[in-house]
């Protein structure tokens, strides 16, 4: 019954460190220390101060931006959200989408919530 008992709370503290690491996977909190839009890609470039955190493997940029399309449904909210955090100094919190899904070797941009 101990034995039990020992392996069930291992499992629990297991998941929990699991499931912590994945809540952290991806998130940048900082304030953008630059915006670049390039139009012959039709991207935007997000460059928060100190660079992206937890990037995934195929992010080749040193983790210093994310990106996101010109061309998704929202990108003009994404543009005007960003730019108004940046005008305003204020802190955002960057989710990445864990993939370079708009350009092959940045994180995409999954969503942002302006602090």
């Amino acid at each position: 019954m101990i034995f039990r008992k020992k392996i069930f709370k291992m499992s629990i503290c297991l998941f929990l460190s699991l499931l912590s690491s994945n809540a952290i996977a991806g998130w940048t909190t900082a304030k953008i220390a630059s915006i670049v839009v390039y139009e012959e890609g039709d991207l935007v470039y997000i460059i928060p101060e100190g660079g992206v955190k937890n990037t995934p493997a195929c992010d080749a940029t040193g983790a210093t931006y994310l990106s996101f399309s010109l061309k998704r449904p929202r990108a003009r909210e994404y543009y005007a959200g960003l730019l108004a955090a940046y005008i305003a100094g204020k802190t955002v919190q960057f989710r990445g989408a864990d993939a370079c899904i708009d350009q092959s070797v940045s994180e995409t941009l999954k969503y942002f919530q302006l602090d």
